[in-house]
């Protein structure tokens, strides 16, 4: 059945069976003695106030250094530390559920392990969109979700079932949100079919030659887009994509390309590149991360994909895959790249039966690859996931940090995350625009 019939027949499920609002948003609230790690990099706060009201953060003070209002409700945080709320830069929600009804609860378990925002990065927008108009608006429990429209070569079309099935109902090739471009097409109508998916940036697929890469990237900015692209996108190369100007390429595998004699035009083998005899530290790479620094390109590394494709499924993928992945991660790290945290993936553990909605977010071990094999310190690995996945999303002036007037995502934690970043895990509530939220009955 179409998306958009189904859609009107399905009601919400009942708020109740998803999270339960601890406090209300009318009154200011107050959480004092926090220990605050806000996403910047900067070394943790102790003995902080966060005062919130309505959705955003209107102040961050020294406990005791401000007078409460008389009003205001106070949540006193001794022993806990206060984190943003973390943002999955890649996920994958259409086709992640058999049917609509079980998106809610999916999206409330990506919520209550602390993801108060994701990117989706192509599927079904008709879903899409529709979903993040309830998180969006907050009537149901979810993340805000912020999506793309995806273009591609023809050929990739003919090639990819899964483009087949997220634009079902609608000519292969030529849904707002699922586009064939070729030299032939006028990209300005494309852009703007596009951004009236209600799209917030287009990614830029596979089967493009450098020459369209940059007419797109050039047309979509114009027109207020942001540009995400496979870091190869076959033909084009990682340095065709900087040099094009797009904001975010995605993962780090794919990298190896910049390196290789010559890069096939059909996208099918990206991720059979020749880890084995290119080097991560190869001319042509350390070149792309010194123009990627420059451009303030940010890499979505997404790690642990791969790395469960190369444990489960190693024939699809170059042997030594992910030595070299996390080396070059590290590398660009290293380098000034910023890099931010995505799982490619529905958000969330899945396996014959489902996703698994009692698991943490797939985010928190995507932090902890960054942690344990690619050099970064626990602050710095949940600055990837908040203030730089914010930046990849257009979003760093909203959302990404504890920041005065930013929307107020936080995820209180039981443990401290700088000496262990598992402690991400360890939840005790979760602050999504203001509005406090933790699990029944904990």
């Amino acid at each position: 059945m179409p998306a958009r019939i189904f859609l009107k027949r399905l009601p919400l499920l009942a708020l109740s069976m998803l999270t339960t609002p601890l406090l209300a948003a009318e009154s200011p609230l107050l959480l004092t003695h926090a220990t605050i790690i806000d996403g910047t990099g900067s070394p943790a706060q102790p003995n902080m106030t966060i005062a919130i009201d309505g959705q955003r953060i209107s102040a961050i003070y020294p406990d005791g250094s401000q007078a409460a209002p008389k009003a205001a409700r106070v949540q006193d945080l001794s022993g806990r530390y206060v984190i943003p709320g973390l943002i999955d830069a890649h996920v994958h929600l259409t086709g992640a559920e058999p049917d609509f009804a079980h998106y809610q609860p999916h999206l409330q378990a990506l919520l209550r392990g602390g993801v108060t925002a994701v990117r989706d990065m192509a599927g079904d927008d008709r879903l899409v969109a529709y979903l993040a108009g309830e998180a969006n608006s907050d009537a149901l429990p979810s993340p805000d979700i912020f999506f793309v429209a995806l273009m591609a070569g023809p050929s990739f079309f003919a090639e990819d079932g899964r483009a087949q099935e997220a634009s079902a109902g609608e000519p292969l090739g030529f849904a707002p949100w699922m586009q064939a471009i070729s030299a032939t097409t006028d990209i300005p109508l494309a852009v703007a079919e596009a951004k009236g998916t209600g799209a917030t940036a287009l990614k830029l697929y596979a089967n493009l030659p450098a020459n369209l890469v940059s007419k797109i990237t050039a047309e979509a900015h114009r027109q207020g887009l942001r540009v995400w692209t496979h870091a190869t996108i076959f033909p084009a190369t990682p340095a065709d994509a900087v040099n094009a100007g797009v904001d975010t390429i995605s993962h780090s595998p794919y990298l190896v390309w910049a390196a290789a004699p010559s890069v096939p035009d059909d996208y099918r083998g990206r991720a059979l590149g020749d880890f084995e005899h290119i080097k991560p530290d190869a001319p042509q790479i350390i070149a792309l991360f010194k123009a990627m620094k420059q451009h303030g390109t940010i890499l979505d590394a997404t790690l642990l994909p791969f790395a469960e494709e190369a444990e489960h499924h190693s024939k699809s993928v170059g042997a030594g895959i992910m030595p070299w992945s996390y080396d070059v991660t590290k590398l660009a790290h290293e380098q000034g790249v910023l890099i931010d945290v995505g799982t490619d993936s529905s958000g969330l553990f899945a396996d014959a039966h489902g996703p698994d909605l009692n698991a943490l977010p797939l985010e928190h071990k995507e932090m902890a690859l960054l942690v344990e094999h690619c050099g970064y310190t626990p602050i710095e690995a949940i600055q990837a996931a908040t203030q730089i996945s914010a930046a990849a999303m257009g979003q760093q002036a909203q959302r990404g940090s504890i920041s005065v007037g930013k929307f107020a995502d936080l995820v209180v934690l039981t443990a401290d995350p700088t000496r262990d970043i598992h402690n991400t895990g360890k939840i005790a509530f979760v602050v999504k625009n203001g509005h406090v939220y933790k699990k029944d009955g904990a």
